[in-house]
């Protein structure tokens, strides 16, 4: 025990020093969470922005008085657009769409042709994509009123029509919150927790064979399990350091918030980092185990970090399987190591409670991954220095 407490701490000292494992750590906990959060914040606003600007561009619009009648009415102002509207939306100098009306527009209506209304705007500029929406909801509303006043117009009952109403009825609890916007944030936590502990868990293994200091390691008097855990021991509180840095980064994450609906939707309390901090704590202790695994074969720093990569790339696709899977969940989800967290960290972002039983799986699974990742560090550990 006194051999393993003293490799965990000259590990956890060696860690400490190391420049680029300390900031990689920081970094990915600290300024992660906020980074996204003042990101979605900001484009939100944007886009609200847009919807509650009321002002419609347009070109043509005198071909078409009912259409400008119709704006009118609706509480939006119409403008004309400049001559060089499409120079100007390329360059982004024009944030909104241009409603261009040909000069056709009146009469293929009174004749009961159809008529062709385009929205111009650059994809490349966001501001105007961001003002495509409110547009074409408008447009639509419109179609459907010169729509109704035709059928009314020929004697055409329009509830005729209307025969059928549907209604919505959301069977979300009302304790349930909403957490469309922080789909993101789980994905976001699980690449903080494997990037912060990789560079640890490289330079205990592949880092001190290049350094010359994993030899005189080995000829001190202890057996590979005591070399495997006290070094395991080591990343795997690099990991769980990140892990607390990260979840306790939410709540002075949420005052740079400034976007009335994001706030709404991301309320994270003191319940929620307790489920958050029972769900990964047991995964960055094996992500820490299977790291050095993967590193401990690696001839060279670059090798391992090369290594290492692939699993950091395992994570988005992990994320996605649940598309693959519309409407209920399968049961093997609980047994999948990092789909089973996302899944949990959902659930709590959305105030639903951890089930125990889905913990225990989740807990079995990180525990055989270290178990199984210790048994063949400590197995090869002796043979690294002669590989």
């Amino acid at each position: 025990m006194k051999a393993m407490l003293t490799i965990f701490r000259k590990e956890i000292k060696d860690a400490l020093r190391d420049r680029r494992t300390l900031m990689t750590a920081l970094l990915s906990s600290l300024l992660g969470v906020p980074l996204m959060l003042f990101i979605f914040s900001t484009v939100l606003s944007q886009v609200e922005s847009q919807e509650e600007k009321r002002t419609v561009l347009a070109v043509g619009i005198e071909y078409a008085p009912q259409l400008e009648n119709f704006i009118l009415r609706q509480g939006y102002q119409v403008k004309a657009a400049p001559l060089d509207y499409e120079a100007k939306s390329r360059s982004k100098e024009l944030d909104q769409p241009v409603l261009l009306v040909p000069q056709d527009f009146e009469k293929k209506l009174m004749t009961g042709d159809k008529a062709i209304l385009e929205v111009a705007y650059d994809s490349n500029n966001r501001q105007a994509e961001f003002g495509l929406r409110p547009l074409k909801r408008l447009l639509e509303a419109y179609t459907q009123e010169t729509t109704l006043m035709g059928l009314t117009m020929r004697g055409i009952s329009t509830e005729l029509l209307q025969r059928i109403e549907v209604r919505e009825r959301r069977l979300q609890k009302p304790e349930e919150r909403k957490a469309s916007i922080t789909e993101m944030l789980p994905m976001m936590v699980l690449m903080a927790i494997i990037i912060g502990g990789m560079y640890a868990a490289i330079d205990t293994t592949a880092g001190e064979r290049e350094r010359g200091s994993l030899e005189p390691l080995m000829m001190n008097p202890v057996s590979g399990w005591q070399l495997a855990i006290g070094k395991w021991g080591a990343v795997a509180a690099v990991g769980m350091g990140v892990v607390v840095l990260t979840i306790f980064s939410f709540f002075p994450s949420q005052w740079l918030i400034k976007n009335d609906t994001l706030r709404a939707e991301f309320q994270f309390g003191i319940k929620d980092a307790i489920g958050f901090l029972m769900v990964l704590l047991p995964l960055a202790a094996s992500m820490a185990a299977l790291q050095i695994a993967i590193a401990l074969d690696c001839k060279s720093y670059k090798e391992a970090q090369v290594r290492n990569q692939i699993v950091t790339m395992f994570i988005p696709f992990v994320s996605l399987i649940p598309i693959l899977f519309p409407g209920r969940e399968p049961a093997w989800f609980k047994w999948v190591p990092v789909l089973a967290q996302n899944q949990m960290m959902n659930q709590v972002l959305k105030g639903e409670v951890l089930h125990p039983l889905t913990l225990g799986m989740a807990l079995a699974t990180c525990v055989l991954i270290t178990v199984i990742c210790l048994m063949y560090i400590a197995q090869k550990m002796r043979k690294v220095v002669m590989v």
